[in-house]
């Protein structure tokens, strides 16, 4: 079985000029920890944020050199007193916090792949793209264990 057989295809999306605003309430109506694509007007999968990219808002300040170096994560920043503006809200956008490295599977791969992928790279969805790049949907590890159930005959 293929991942596009699974699949979610109605997927929450954002635009790079999504400001940080929109993005916590987009985040607010997710229960686990959301994967949120961020693609261009043509759908093309530009980027992913997620709630790690939330948190390192509160460590901008330091340089991308900095935050490559492992032993400086003990040094982390109390959340709580870090000083914001309000304006943070609306100038902070998606293209800034974004990640644009980032693992997706293409619609035509088998369950197997995608659970095998999922397992090298302890993650639990991955976007879901044609050949062009462009997003057609999510698919999570529950998509694939409620298959895997539904072939054993446990559900229907």
């Amino acid at each position: 079985m293929q991942v596009k057989e699974v699949m979610s295809k109605e997927v929450i999306t954002v635009k790079r000029s999504t400001t940080l605003k929109q993005l916590l309430e987009i985040f607010a109506k997710f229960h686990i920890f959301p994967l949120v694509p961020v693609i261009e007007e043509d759908n093309r999968l530009v980027g992913i944020v997620s709630f790690r990219n939330l948190i390192n808002v509160f460590h901008s300040r330091q340089s991308e050199i900095m935050k490559a170096v492992p032993f400086l994560d003990e040094d982390e920043e109390d959340i709580f007193k870090v000083e914001f503006t309000e304006e943070l809200g609306n100038l902070a956008l998606a293209e800034d916090i974004m990640e644009t490295k980032f693992i997706t599977i293409q619609e035509g791969a088998s369950l197997e792949e995608a659970y095998k992928l999922m397992k090298l790279h302890l993650k639990e969805e991955f976007p879901v793209v044609d050949r062009a790049g462009k997003l057609v949907g999510m698919v999570g590890i529950f998509d694939i264990i409620r298959q895997v159930f539904r072939q054993k005959g446990i559900i229907k």
